[in-house]
């Protein structure tokens, strides 16, 4: 080959090159720009594994959803039954990818990403139904009921109504103001009770201002009237608070609908989502009225150091001050996208299928008591049990032997109970394997 021909070989080879480029580049622009984010920001990899995530193949040929293609997105050992997200959940793959390489490349360029923080905060307000403006991206539950518990100032002989079923998360923020201001914290009972509403009624005080309790319980796994309680709290000018923590993921949250003055919950329960994420829904009155009791970067809409100004930004991302993980945020942001491809109300409906099933299974069982209520309206996918003569603790660990069956064990209020979560990574054959263990551990003659 000439010297000629070699050239002309090779502009053709640049100009092919050129034109693949182009129409690489003008495809992730149109997948940043669906997704909102920057293409020069994130780069090739990012944009592309936004796309693979968006053309996940999770339903039949008919259109529904294929659990098994589904529960294969997730990375748990075949021979692990994991029974605990509603202490844990785990990531699918696309979760972990995500965070991974926003990770690496925050890392190679030397760069917060912080841009990829508030397309986050926008599925999350699409997700619960609620203005964007309202949302705080948080660390956790906890992190979120002490904004909310440090915020209304409170005063000694102030009263805070809560459950008898809280967790320590979302009582212990509480207790700690009656610990150091005299706060009076009133606890419900509300074992056994069938109107808990009429029952945190009926507690309701001149001095009431504050209603926290659980949408569903990490207890038992009852399913709250949370929206009659709202209802109660806005009746009688009391502030209401709800922890979302079992709820968001596993059943449908509507902020619109249930109107709440706080929800606070988690993203690495029933989301899926990365370890190290939270979201506040915030009263927008209240971010009118208060002010912030942590600042820093973007808690302020007016800053200027020699003047000594400082103004608060009058949204929830007021609450995300200073450097954040972005990485773990866009991880949380992908189990959102996860979750909304399924749908919500199929893994709400999964979630009771396959409860269900497993009640079925042991209740008749004359050591086997369930704790959970047996109707739908009142329970979703948790299930807390005891087995007579058994203590719960002992039960989950030889389940957990071998790195085999994970299992809660309900030490709160003395219950001596076991708590089973069934989530979108176990199937049928899981379900009716635990139902023949825990016929066998209550058989079992000590």
């Amino acid at each position: 080959m000439n010297e000629k021909s070699m050239k002309q070989n090779t502009i053709k080879k640049v100009a092919s090159e050129n034109r693949r480029d182009f129409l690489k580049n003008k495809l992730m622009a149109s997948v940043a720009l669906l997704f909102g984010f920057s293409n020069n920001t994130f780069g090739d990899n990012l944009v592309e594994e936004h796309l693979a995530n968006h053309e996940l193949e999770l339903t039949d040929e008919k259109g529904n959803v294929d659990w098994s293609a589904v529960k294969a997105q997730f990375t748990l050992p075949a021979n692990r039954h994991h029974f605990n997200t509603a202490s844990i959940g785990p990531s699918p793959k696309v979760v972990q990818d995500e965070i991974v390489k926003s990770l690496q490349y925050s890392d190679k360029f030397g760069i917060e990403l912080h841009e990829k923080v508030e397309p986050v905060r926008i599925s999350i307000a699409k997700f619960l139904n609620a203005p964007s403006a309202q949302i705080a991206i948080t660390r956790n539950t906890t992190e979120g009921m002490n904004i909310v518990a440090r915020s209304l100032n409170l005063k000694k002989g102030d009263e805070v109504i809560l459950t008898s079923e809280e967790h320590i998360g979302g009582s212990a923020p509480w207790l700690a103001l009656q610990n150091e201001i005299g706060v009076v914290v009133i606890v419900v009972d509300i074992s056994g009770q069938e109107d808990v509403c009429a029952r945190i009624k009926n507690s309701v005080t001149v001095n009431t201002k504050v209603i926290s309790v659980s949408h569903i319980t990490c207890t038992t796994g009852r399913v709250l009237p949370v929206k009659k309680i709202i209802a109660l709290c806005a009746k009688h000018g009391i502030t209401s608070c709800i922890d979302g923590a079992q709820a968001v993921g596993q059943i449908v949250v509507d902020i619109s609908q249930l109107q709440p003055d706080f929800y606070v919950t988690s993203g690495h329960k029933w989301l899926f989502g990365s370890k190290g994420t939270g979201m506040l829904y915030v009263n927008q009155q209240f971010l009118e009225g208060t002010a912030p009791h942590f600042v820093g970067s973007y808690s302020d809409s007016k800053f200027d150091l020699k003047r000594g100004i400082l103004e608060y930004n009058k949204t929830a991302i007021r609450y995300e001050y200073g450097t954040r993980n972005s990485p773990i945020i866009a991880g949380l942001g992908s189990a959102i996208e996860f979750i909304s491809k399924i749908g919500i109300e199929n893994i709400s409906n999964r979630g009771k299928e396959l409860s269900l099933r497993f009640r079925k299974g042991v209740s008749s069982h004359p050591k086997i008591t369930i704790l959970t209520p047996m109707d739908t309206k009142n329970s979703a996918s948790m299930v807390t049990f005891t087995i007579e003569g058994k203590q719960s603790k002992e039960v989950c660990i030889n389940a957990i032997k071998g790195g085999r069956t994970v299992l809660r064990s309900i030490y709160e209020n003395n219950m001596n109970a076991i708590r089973a979560s069934f989530a979108i990574h176990n199937d049928y054959a899981e379900v009716d394997e635990l139902i023949l263990n825990i016929i066998e551990v209550a058989n079992q003659n000590d």
